[in-house]
């Protein structure tokens, strides 16, 4: 069975070991150092020895010259090998020379913690008695104070290491557990269905992408869920629509029919009058039934569109061809205008889609006005427009055309034949094409509708 270490036991584990390794290290230092400062304890003697003849003999030597350039100098170059100071008293007892740092016979302010060793010596010169040195050595000075910095900084490195300890356990209770412990709730909060959480930053590089991916997935499954409530919402209002647009032709249908069965319509005119609206709210049916098999097979994720190289003009002339006669019979002009071009489309998607454009267009324009269906290429991309003289859209109504089943005016639409999926097929169209669809309108001018693809080559 392998065993598995938390997070906080494997960083004790790392703490105890950054503790005992620099505590074994900071021993071995320190007997080091004693054992240094034992060793130069039997050079003590022979060191204040050397500096007692040294000095002795520079005072003797420059005896009539105590204070002057040449012995100060000579004094600066013997101190620069020994620490010492001194006092220098004539057979008068009188001073000749004193150290700043003695004063009356007496060292004043030494500047060691350690206390120097002192030797007092009659000066002679050429066997005649000259005066009485004094002087303080230490020998130690320079061994002394590394021992004493040696013994400071181990001081100040364990208190620095335990200061430290504490620190990196702080610091890694804000930034390793504090942010572990939240992802573990938002973990839970996530599998009961609460994405309302909010992830602390951690100052651990890992720590911070692993919260940060969370967050984003958090996001990003948050607006699924909307999405899909939106979806569920759409689908709700596109049933109750259809259930709307549904009973209203078949309810005529079966008035009509059961006025045919009950021998209401006796007369040969009125029983094809009777007939007539009978296939006619047939006709409303099967069209708004077709509508929504189209709309739905172009919801479903595999749905793609079979792009082929297509004479854009030829095919768009076709298209608007199509509808010439009932132009003709409601007395509107159909007009096409673009350049020779080729495009990467499917004929028989696009087809459809420009079908629901230009027949919405014509269900909307009077008699005596204008479509016209127009075309080119902009940039890297190929714009086709349907544009009519109808009576034009509200513009609070705009953003809400390709809506599935929204429609700007519903009674406009009955009256029209609308079946309020037109306009969703032919922006689901679009998409499949990577382009898209606008609209510009003026109320009481006309419409515009607009198809934006990709002119790009196919590969």
């Amino acid at each position: 069975m392998t065993r598995r270490w938390s997070l906080r036991t494997l960083a004790l584990t790392a703490v105890l070991a950054a503790l005992l390794l620099p505590l074994l290290a900071l021993g071995g230092g320190l007997v080091g150092t004693v054992a240094l400062n034992a060793g130069m304890v039997s050079l003590a003697e022979d060191e204040v020895a050397a500096a007692e003849r040294a000095v002795a003999r520079l005072v003797t030597e420059r005896w009539d010259e105590l204070g002057g350039p040449a012995f100060a100098a000579e004094l600066g170059e013997l101190q620069s090998r020994w620490s010492f100071a001194l006092e220098v008293r004539g057979l008068d007892d009188r001073v000749r020379y004193a150290s700043p740092s003695v004063a009356d016979g007496r060292l004043v302010s030494s500047g060691f913690r350690l206390e120097p060793t002192q030797r007092v010596r009659l000066l002679q010169r050429n066997g005649e008695p000259l005066g009485l040195l004094v002087l303080w050595v230490w020998p130690q000075a320079a061994l002394s104070g590394v021992g004493a910095a040696a013994r400071v900084g181990f001081g100040l490195a364990l208190a620095s290491l335990l200061a430290l300890l504490v620190g990196v356990l702080v610091w890694t209770g804000r930034a390793v557990l504090r942010p572990l412990r939240a992802l573990e709730a938002a973990t839970r909060a996530v599998a009961e269905g609460d994405l309302d959480f909010a992830l602390p930053r951690s100052r651990v590089q890992e720590l911070d992408a692993l919260g940060q991916a969370f967050t984003a997935m958090r996001d990003r499954l948050q607006a699924a869920l909307e999405r899909q409530a939106a979806l569920q919402e759409e689908r709700r209002q596109l049933i109750a629509a259809i259930g709307h647009d549904l009973r209203t032709p078949l309810s005529s249908v079966r008035a009509f029919a059961e006025g045919l069965r009950d021998g209401l319509a006796r007369e040969p005119a009125k029983a094809a009058h009777y007939a007539d609206v009978i296939l006619r709210k047939t006709a409303e049916v099967e069209r708004l039934v077709e509508d929504l098999f189209q709309f739905s097979r172009l919801e479903l994720p595999e749905t793609r569109a079979a792009l082929r190289e297509v004479d854009l003009a030829a095919f768009l002339k076709a298209t608007l061809g199509a509808f010439g006669a009932q132009a003709e019979q409601k007395g509107v002009v159909l007009a096409a205008e673009g350049p020779d071009l080729t495009a990467g489309l499917d004929p028989a998607l696009l087809g459809r889609a420009l079908d629901n454009l230009i027949a919405n267009a014509l269900r909307h324009t009077p008699p005596g006005g204008q479509i016209r269906l127009t075309w080119g290429r902009h940039g890297g991309e190929v714009c086709i427009a349907v544009a009519d003289t109808g009576e034009g859209i509200p513009p609070e109504e705009l953003p809400h055309l390709f809506t599935p089943m929204h429609r700007p005016d519903r009674s406009r639409s009955r009256r029209s034949g609308g079946a309020g999926l037109g306009l969703a097929i032919a922006a689901r169209i679009a998409a499949l094409h990577g382009g898209r669809i606008t609209c510009e309108s003026r109320v009481g001018e006309g419409t515009t509708f607009t198809l934006i693809l990709p002119a790009a080559p196919l590969p």
